[in-house]
């Protein structure tokens, strides 16, 4: 069984975090996108990481704190709207398109119990960049973005993409302390999943 998550409590943290970024836009997406963000999983297999109903929102709640931390150590003068804003919006192209959810829960009891599959992609959805979806999104709410921001959730989990290398070394921190950030947040949570302890410095 996927991990059974405190959805009210994350949800609470996710929403009071996203109400104090000043953009326009923000409570018509927690309004009318709200439910379905808090019911997406991040993944289909519980031995996948933040699989499960809110998923997507303990993943991106994760990434804003590492981003954080990161942006501390680093000493970036980074401001921490920027960094929220990006983190917690980023999930948005993972839950799916306007009318249809990316993954749907697996019929198959079979997958369920022999793979721990819980999720299958719904053929349904059409096929699209996450991040590119996240954008289509956040244009459909009227999320103002900055540059920065916009650069940051382009390419974010896709640096190394064709289209993405003409950023070279020309990237904006906000942009470099994510993609850090992501990266320590999937493997700390694979660590978990497989039972791996961490040493914390």
């Amino acid at each position: 069984m996927y991990k059974e998550r405190d959805i009210e409590n994350l949800w609470l943290k996710y929403e009071k975090l996203l109400s104090n970024v000043k953009s326009v836009g923000i409570d018509k997406l927690l309004e009318e996108f709200g439910q379905r963000i808090i019911e997406s999983s991040y993944s289909q297999r519980d031995k996948e990481v933040f699989c499960g109903i809110a998923g997507n929102v303990e993943y991106s709640l994760t990434l804003a704190k590492n981003a954080n931390a990161i942006c501390k150590a680093l000493n970036y003068d980074i401001n921490s709207s920027s960094i929220i804003k990006c983190a917690l919006l980023s999930i948005l192209g993972r839950v799916g398109t306007q009318f249809e959810d990316r993954l749907k829960e697996s019929e198959s009891e079979w997958h369920r119990e022999k793979l721990g599959q819980y999720y299958e992609w719904n053929e349904s959805c059409p096929k699209y960049s996450i991040n590119h979806m996240t954008l289509y999104h956040l244009q459909r709410f009227g999320v103002n973005l900055l540059w920065d921001e916009f650069e940051a959730l382009s390419l974010l989990k896709d640096m190394s993409s064709e289209d993405n290398k003409f950023y070279g070394m020309h990237k904006s921190r906000l942009s470099v302390v994510l993609n850090l950030a992501h990266e320590a947040t999937i493997k700390d949570e694979l660590d978990k999943i497989k039972g791996v302890y961490t040493v914390p410095f």
